[in-house]
């Protein structure tokens, strides 16, 4: 007589680690599905960047033989190429369509990063490499106009410091991916990098066109598609302008937008500090040890995923996002008075205050940049969005160009009275960019209430 049966083993229940990191995932994205599909290409193209940005410079140094200071010459003429090319990009796209350049420039980038499989030349590799930084750059703020139009209202923020998020998880994934090839050290790997890296910018060119042709006139729109998407990511004329009945000026002709664009990019010198000026002065004029840095750089870079949905929430309106500008400036003070104090303690209090310092820069970077993305874009007219928000991006592209010389030439051999000097800085680029942020007809009975969709244009000329 057999034995009582041994009940088949179910499904394994998921691990307390697991559940929590799916809850993770779910709290970082986008609450509606079109903004979910872009964080996952978005996803799914820094994989790819983070491949090539670890990758290709020692591929063309160390295995197609360029001389290093020739390579870095071409990056740093390209960065100069790419500070200029936003704003004709951006005049295109108000003129044929913020979605469809977007997806044109993807493809492209595409084209062009695979062509680096084929590069043995110098030239070749030059000029490839100021084609697409400009390329890059340009990307960049159309992005933000393509999440504000496909999104909407209150959950472009979200979506956009989503997307940001998932771009921190996938550009690490990329970094690792990258060690992998650096390991086999084998021409044929780096081959399949940069071709797997220029795929990743076809799937978010699919990605877009698919959401861009749900909002077309006379597509089935999704019922969580804003009201206005098809009218938003159509072409704009170019005698278009706002409700109001005002001419549509040029950004470079809008005084208070300017001041606002060179003040984000005076405060957005954070990221010189963390990149540059940090791993010299941590090496230089502390004691802390220079293992340190890694571990810095990896606590902004898990803080900024953890942190940058959660604060979304609190420039989710231009009012809110203009008081943002005074919170985020607290920290941002109180991480230079960190820094200084670090360079006159020992060791250990020197490693601890260094990482306080960085968990408080990252809190202020995180908190400006959600509420620079709302301000930006309700400032920019909506006929000509995508030229303001390019000529917006000229600070922040001026800043990684200045802010490099200014960190290394002046705040590091000035010490603690370097750190002092910043905090000035970072005090008056806060109190210029509240000054000037925020729309100038914001509706008198909701100052602070963002439009659920873009305004109606009206016709006439569109001064240039």
């Amino acid at each position: 007589m057999s034995g009582p049966r041994t009940p088949a083993p179910g499904p394994a229940a998921p691990s307390p680690l697991t559940g929590r990191l799916a809850r993770f995932l779910v709290a970082i994205l986008p609450r509606t599905p079109a903004g979910r599909k872009l964080a996952a290409g978005a996803a799914v193209d820094s994989v790819g960047s983070g491949m090539f940005l670890a990758a290709s410079t020692l591929y063309f140094v160390t295995v197609v033989g360029f001389p290093a200071e020739r390579v870095g010459l071409v990056l740093a003429v390209a960065s100069v190429v790419g500070l200029l090319s936003p704003v004709p990009l951006g005049r295109l796209a108000d003129r044929v369509g913020p979605a469809r350049v977007y997806v044109a420039l993807l493809a492209a980038r595409g084209i062009g990063y695979a062509g680096f499989a084929l590069v043995h030349d110098f030239w070749p590799y030059a000029l490839l490499t100021c084609v697409l930084t400009a390329l890059d750059r340009g990307c960049s703020p159309l992005q933000q106009v393509v999440v504000g139009l496909i999104e909407g209202g209150e959950n472009q923020t979200r979506t956009m410091a989503s997307i940001r998020s998932v771009r921190n998880i996938g550009l690490t994934a990329g970094f690792l991916l990258a060690g992998a090839v650096l390991a086999v050290e084998s021409r044929a790997a780096f081959v399949a990098l940069f071709l797997g890296n220029a795929l990743t910018f076809f799937v978010i060119a699919v990605v877009v066109e698919r959401l861009r042709r749900r909002a077309a006139p006379g597509a089935a729109a999704p019922k969580t598609a804003p009201p206005a998407a098809a009218a938003a990511l159509a072409p704009q004329p170019e005698t278009a302008v706002p409700a109001s009945g005002q001419s549509v000026r040029s950004p470079f002709r809008d005084l208070r937008f300017l001041l606002f664009t060179l003040s984000n990019g005076v405060l957005s010198l954070h990221d010189s500090v963390l990149f540059v000026l940090l791993p010299l002065w941590l090496t230089t004029a502390t004691s802390a040890p220079a293992s340190a840095v890694s571990v810095l750089l990896a606590v902004n870079t898990v803080l900024t995923v953890l942190l940058q949905v959660y604060v979304s929430k609190f420039a989710e309106t231009t009012a809110r996002a203009l008081k943002l500008v005074w919170v985020a400036l607290l920290p941002l003070l109180l991480s230079c008075g960190l820094f200084a104090g670090a360079e006159h303690v020992s060791v250990w209090p020197a490693a601890a205050c260094a990482v306080l310092a960085v968990v408080l820069l990252t809190v202020g970077e995180n908190l400006h940049s959600v509420a620079v993305w709302n301000l930006s874009y309700e400032m920019s007219p909506a006929p000509a969005r995508s030229r303001y928000l390019a000529t917006f991006s000229l600070g922040v592209t001026g800043q990684q160009i200045v802010g490099p010389v200014l960190m290394t030439s002046v705040m590091l051999p000035l010490g603690s009275i370097g750190w002092a000097l910043l905090a000035g800085i970072f005090a008056v680029a806060a109190v210029v960019v509240r000054a000037t942020g925020g729309p100038k007809d914001a509706p008198a009975d909701a100052p602070g209430k963002l439009p659920a969709t873009p305004p109606a244009p009206a016709t006439t000329e569109v001064t240039t």
